[in-house]
C-alpha cells in the first residue's frame, strides 16, 4: 500500500467516525427532547406550607432543620437554636419551582463521576449530598440526590475572566432509571449546619454604663454618660476619655452577628476571657463573656456567651410644658417602642441557653483595656515629627 493510499484511508475512518458520532448525538438529543420527565416539577406537588422537617446529608455532616410546636423552625444539631427563617423560606421556594431540564440515560456504575453516590455508604467515594423533605407526621414529601454542578464554558466566562459559574446540578430524584439535570446549581443545599443558622444574636441599644472585667472579675475599666447623646467618662472621673475609642464598642454592641453555635463550650477559655457588662437606659442588662479564639479557614472565631435581664418601663413620664398634640404623638411610639423591648428582651434572653462563635475582628474592640480608651500620649517636643 502506497503512502498516498494510506493517507486516503485514514481520512475516510476519520470522516465515517465523525458521522456516526453524529448519528449517535442525534439520536441521543431526540431521546432526551421526546423523555416525558423533561419539563416536569423536580419535587412533585410540592406544598412548603406542609414541610415541617429537612435532612441534608453528606458525607462529613448533616444538618436536621425541623419546625417546632409553635412552627419555630430550629437547627438539632445545635441544640436547637433558632434558623434562618429566610434561607429556609428561599431554598423551598426555588425548590418547588425546579423542572428537570434535560434526562441522561446514565447506569448507577457510572453515577460516580458525577458525585451521585449516597453519603451513608460506608468508604464510599463520589458521594453527593442527600435532601429529604417530610411533614408534621413524618411524611416523606420530596427525595432528591445532588450531584456535580453543571459548568458550561462560554465566552463570558471564559478562564481569564475567572472561574465559570455554576449553570446547574446533576441530580437523582425519587425516579432512579436515569440522571436528571436541572437548571439551577442548587448552591444553598449545605450540610454543614452553621449557614442554616439564623444570623442576629444582639442589639445593645441606648448603652448607659459599660464594665469591663478580667477573668478573676477584677474590674479593668467603667465608663458611662449621662445621655445618648453626651460623651462617654470613665466613672471615677480620674482620667479623661478618647470617646471616640468608647463609640467603637457602641458601635460593636448594635449589632452582633453568628458565625456558630459552639458544639465544645467547654473549650471556650472563659476562665482566662474578659467579661463587659452593659446598663442601658431602658433598665436592661447585658452580660457578654468573651473567651478564647478558635481556628477557622475562614477566619479567627471567638467563643462568647450572653445574658441579659430586664424590666424596660411601662410608662412615660411626659415633661410639663408638652401639648396634648405631642403626648398623644410619643405616648404612641413610646407604646411602639415598649413592645419592641419586650420582644427583644424575650427572645435575646433566651441566649443563655447557648455558647456562641463570632467573628473575631468583629468583637475585637470589646476587648480593649483602659490604656486602649485614652488619648494618645502626645510626643514631647521635638520628638515624634
Amino acid at each position: 500500500m502506497t503512502r498516498r493510499q494510506l493517507l486516503f484511508l485514514l481520512a475516510a475512518l476519520v470522516v465515517l467516525v465523525a458521522a456516526g458520532a453524529a448519528v449517535m448525538m442525534g439520536k441521543r438529543e431526540d431521546w432526551r427532547a421526546d423523555d416525558p420527565r423533561v419539563g416536569r416539577r423536580l419535587v412533585p406537588d410540592l406544598v412548603i406550607a406542609e414541610v415541617a422537617r429537612i435532612h441534608i446529608k453528606d458525607a462529613q455532616q448533616e444538618t436536621h432543620l425541623e419546625r417546632d410546636g409553635e412552627g419555630q423552625w430550629r437547627v438539632r444539631e445545635r441544640k436547637g437554636y433558632p434558623a434562618h427563617i429566610e434561607r429556609i423560606g428561599d431554598f423551598l421556594t426555588k425548590l418547588a419551582g425546579l423542572t428537570i431540564a434535560q434526562v441522561e440515560p446514565m447506569g448507577e456504575s457510572q453515577r460516580p463521576r458525577l458525585d451521585l453516590v449516597e453519603p451513608d455508604k460506608p468508604q464510599a467515594k463520589n458521594t453527593g449530598i442527600r435532601l429529604e423533605l417530610a411533614g408534621k407526621e413524618g411524611k416523606s414529601l420530596g427525595r432528591l440526590l445532588a450531584g456535580k454542578k453543571v459548568v458550561r464554558q462560554t465566552q463570558a466566562t471564559a478562564p481569564e475572566k475567572g472561574t465559570p459559574q455554576a449553570s446547574g446540578r446533576y441530580v437523582l430524584g425519587a425516579d432512579a432509571s436515569a440522571v436528571w439535570v436541572i437548571s439551577d446549581p442548587l448552591d444553598k443545599l449545605e450540610a454543614d449546619p452553621a449557614p442554616w443558622l439564623a444570623r442576629d444574636l444582639i442589639r445593645v441599644q441606648g448603652a448607659k454604663t459599660m464594665t469591663s472585667l478580667a477573668a478573676d472579675g477584677t474590674p479593668r475599666w467603667r465608663v458611662t454618660r449621662e445621655s445618648e447623646s453626651a460623651n462617654w467618662r470613665l466613672a471615677d472621673g480620674s482620667q479623661k476619655l478618647e470617646d471616640s475609642r468608647v463609640q467603637d464598642i457602641v458601635a460593636v454592641l448594635i449589632y452582633i452577628a453568628l458565625a456558630d453555635v459552639a458544639t465544645d463550650p467547654a473549650q471556650g477559655g472563659f476562665d482566662k476571657g474578659v467579661t463587659l457588662r452593659i446598663d442601658t437606659f431602658h433598665n436592661t442588662h447585658y452580660t457578654l463573656q468573651l473567651g478564647g479564639i478558635k481556628k477557622d479557614p475562614q477566619g479567627d472565631l471567638r467563643y462568647l456567651k450572653i445574658s441579659l435581664v430586664g424590666d424596660p418601663p411601662a410608662k412615660r413620664i411626659p415633661p410639663a410644658k408638652e401639648t396634648q398634640e405631642e403626648k398623644a404623638k410619643k405616648d404612641q411610639e413610646f407604646e411602639e417602642n415598649y413592645k419592641g423591648q419586650l420582644d427583644q428582651l424575650a427572645r435575646e434572653g433566651r441566649l443563655k441557653d447557648w455558647t456562641f462563635l463570632v467573628k473575631n475582628a468583629d468583637v475585637e474592640a470589646l476587648l480593649r483595656d483602659r490604656a486602649q480608651l485614652l488619648p494618645a500620649a502626645k510626643p514631647a517636643d521635638g520628638k515624634g515629627k
